[in-house]
């Protein structure tokens, strides 16, 4: 099967900003973007990058990405890599309401790489190549993301080196991080989410989650989205619309669905599974038919 070469171009909007090498002075720095959602976008269709690697940094939110035929549910400080020429996609599932950061990495031996050596450009290439699919970044390396993008989009030449060369250091950050082995949520943080998902019947009340874990509500909602890259409240709807979709697909009706949930209407019920999938349950319902013929 013939796959799209899929190559960003450079925008500069509110919500989503693209450097390309053009804008960046990298030639091996194919892509360099971020994105803040709140609305779920389309499906990403299956696309390639030729000769890039691509590394996306989910900040805070929740995202579905495909590859090698297995599905890999993100959440937020979570890092997904694809390897140079691979298909992957979202699947069926739409782009979330989430905040990314992302580079395409042209591994090509002989491109400039960051302002290295060959040697040191060489060793870099080779530990990217290595990086797991999956792993975890950390508030650092977020930092250093973001300050290198707004530093290559400025005109002073002082700050592009500097941001060329926090890209190279972010990298090295990646394979550190990588090889380092750590419980995503604490025991408190994993207490709230089963008690989330043990009662998604229910109108989950934010204080009754925190006393679960023995927070108060305050240091529950500030550790929470420090370890999810979520606020509770926006888990909670998460998960939930993740059920409500099985639940239409089993043929269950939107007003059951709604109160199988805890949701107080259906109309309500309806506003919050359009933010999370971009279609009504309606329109979700119609599809999943369609597709099944």
């Amino acid at each position: 099967m013939e796959y799209l070469n899929s190559v960003d171009s450079y925008c500069w909007e509110e919500h989503r900003k693209i450097l390309t090498p053009f804008e960046s002075g990298i030639p091996a720095l194919q892509t360099f973007g971020i994105c803040s959602s709140n609305r779920a976008g389309q499906p990403l269709r299956a696309h390639i990058h030729k000769d890039c690697m691509e590394i996306v940094f989910l900040v805070k939110g929740f995202q579905v990405y495909e590859a090698e035929n297995a599905h890999f549910n993100l959440s937020g400080s979570d890092i997904f890599v694809t390897y140079p020429n691979e298909p992957h996609s979202s699947g069926s599932y739409p782009e979330s309401i989430c905040d990314l950061i992302w580079m395409q990495v042209n591994l090509s031996p002989g491109i400039p790489f960051f302002g290295l050596d060959e040697e040191h450009a060489a060793t870099l290439r080779q530990a990217l190549r290595s990086l797991p699919r999956v792993f975890s970044g950390d508030s650092s390396l977020r930092t250093m993301l973001h300050d290198a993008f707004y530093a290559l989009s400025r005109e002073n030449r002082v700050e592009r080196c500097l941001g060329e060369q926090m890209i190279a250091c972010a990298l090295w950050r990646m394979k550190k991080l990588s090889q380092k082995m750590s419980l995503h949520q604490s025991d408190s943080i994993a207490d709230a989410i089963a008690f989330i998902h043990d009662n998604l019947t229910e109108p989950i009340q934010l204080e009754d989650a925190a006393a679960c874990c023995g927070l108060s509500l305050s240091r529950f909602k500030v550790k929470f989205k420090e370890e999810t890259g979520a606020t509770p409240r926006e888990y909670i709807n998460h998960v939930k619309i993740e059920q409500a979709k099985r639940l239409l697909e089993a043929g269950r009706s939107v007003t059951d669905t709604a109160l199988d949930l805890g949701f107080t209407t259906s109309n309500y019920f309806s506003v919050i599974f359009k933010k999370y999938t971009g279609k009504t349950p309606t329109q979700y319902e119609v599809e999943y038919q369609n597709k099944k013929q």
